[in-house]
């Protein structure tokens, strides 16, 4: 027998910005981990034109817009598209999203941001190379990656990843292609780190159900599919789950510096 339990209501936090269960977002646990050190390493960069890559539901265009930054996003996905420009109008923020990118966009943006998208592109030096001449000659590039080559597991697979990185690995690949990194952490020790072995458990048994899928089909839907995290939206907003959560982000502040994470965070400006 199904539930007939009504959808959570839409509510906007501090902690962990935009809930909206009835309309298919609840954020994860690691995304939650990862928006939190992305406000503390933005908050610094005055508001001016900013570029969201891959901006999946939007949650973070949400923040971002609120902070004052002139926001906008390019996402090809016609579903997290539509997603996105409704989370615009329960965050009650304006934000364009565009489905390509546009020919005004060279030499524009202050601040150009990517997360969890490199490692979705085939080839990510070229994207560096191509983001690197939408940015103005101060313009910063703050992009997050999925930490450590050996944790490659289904929860990749399941997103359409390429690959994930090392820390060597992705200083060399930002450095050769034009830029010069000013920060450089490791994020997500350990809570988030403790979600990605869960995950590949569950996603382990959900690719066995799957129909196959190009990386491109997988990856038009890892930003916008949290079918599982709506059932848990309840508790991530609780007490009990906000206290999980800052206590999670307390440590991963901590630990930033070490190479324990699942996610590496860099900001770096065009060399």
């Amino acid at each position: 027998m199904q539930s007939s339990k009504a959808p959570a209501a839409t509510r906007y936090s501090e902690r962990t910005g935009i809930v909206a269960p009835a309309d298919g977002w609840s954020p994860p646990i690691r995304y939650l981990l990862r928006r939190a050190r992305i406000l503390q390493l933005i908050r610094d960069i005055p508001p001016g034109s900013l570029l969201e890559i891959g901006c999946g539901s939007g949650a973070l265009l949400c923040d971002l817009s609120r902070q004052g930054h002139s926001a906008q996003g390019l996402e090809t996905s016609f579903q997290a598209r539509h997603m996105a420009i409704r989370l615009a109008e329960l965050c009650k923020t304006t934000y364009s999203i565009s489905p390509e990118p546009l020919r005004e966009w060279a030499g524009h943006f202050n601040t150009i941001c990517a997360f969890d998208v490199l490692e979705h592109i085939e080839d990510d030096a070229r994207a560096l190379q191509e983001w690197s001449r939408w940015l103005a000659p101060s313009g910063k590039l703050i992009l997050s990656v999925p930490a450590h080559r050996s944790r490659f597991g289904a929860g990749d697979v399941w997103a359409g990843h390429w690959r994930r990185y090392d820390r060597k690995d992705l200083k060399e690949l930002l450095s050769s292609n034009g830029y010069a990194i000013e920060h450089f952490e490791c994020y997500g020790f350990p809570l988030a780190n403790m979600t990605e072995l869960v995950g590949n458990l569950v996603y382990s048994k959900k690719l066995k159900q799957r129909d196959t899928q190009s990386k491109a089909q997988a990856s038009a839907a890892s930003g916008v599919d949290r079918s599982d995290y709506v059932q848990l939206s309840d508790w991530i907003t609780s007490l009990p789950g906000q206290f999980m959560i800052a206590t999670g982000s307390a440590m991963q502040t901590i630990s930033r510096n070490l190479d324990w994470g699942s996610g590496y965070l860099v900001m770096a400006r065009r060399a």
